[in-house]
């Protein structure tokens, strides 16, 4: 059992970087401001924060990519609230994002171009044509279909929640649908997709570059 944790650890950090811990403090910043002060000083404390991030970030000589991680899609945020003067509008664009993701995972099925196996493609950096195989595409199709389920779920839970206007309410669901479900979703992810591949009995990516014939050993690792 620990090593399928140390596993399922090992992949998880191929997806979420050190420095995504940026991107959870915003909304925690504006949420607790907005509740004891106002939408002014919460957009402007949060906006500080974003400040504060930037030049602590550039001071380190990070990688420019986690120095402004979070911080465009967290400024649309602020604006959407602060020139509307509500603060539910904060959630306007992770929202959009919520509905564009949900969009993506179906029109990739119907084009049988799984968004998983488009997502691990990038990631990983594997030859898209090993992810297009019939014993391959299929466990990266189901992936697909689990992930559209659960983004129009939230999608669902998220709109009823903004329509409704109730800001304290969609902060703490939203905060369960974040990072908590996310890192959930991916262990399924691997878990099903990985016994998927097995299923298949379609070749790992190193039988696949080698030009090797069935059978196959299969992926043993990596989704």
């Amino acid at each position: 059992m620990m090593e399928k944790v140390r596993e399922w650890i090992e992949q998880l950090s191929l997806v979420f970087e050190k420095k995504t811990i940026d991107a959870l403090f915003p909304p925690f910043i504006f949420f607790l401001s907005n509740q004891l002060f106002s939408l002014e000083f919460a957009s402007g404390i949060t906006l500080l924060y974003l400040l504060l991030l930037i030049i602590y970030r550039i001071v380190k000589r990070h990688t420019k990519k986690y120095v402004f991680v979070g911080v465009g899609g967290v400024l649309l945020s602020i604006g959407f609230s602060f020139l509307s003067g509500d603060a539910i509008n904060y959630y306007i664009p992770g929202l959009i994002t919520t509905g564009l993701i949900a969009i993506s995972c179906v029109v990739s099925l119907i084009i049988h171009r799984p968004l998983a196996a488009l997502i691990s493609h990038l990631t990983r950096g594997w030859p898209i044509n090993w992810y297009l195989r019939d014993d391959i595409r299929p466990a990266y199709r189901n992936v697909t279909i689990l992930w559209a389920v659960y983004f129009l779920l939230k999608l669902l839970i998220q709109g009823s929640l903004f329509l409704s206007g109730e800001f304290s309410l969609y902060f703490y669901v939203n905060t369960i649908l974040g990072w908590p479900m996310n890192i959930l979703l991916l262990i399924l992810t691997y878990v099903l997709g990985i016994k998927g591949l097995r299923k298949l009995s379609g070749p790992s990516v190193e039988e696949f570059l080698n030009e090797e014939k069935p059978p196959f050993e299969g992926q043993k690792k990596g989704f």
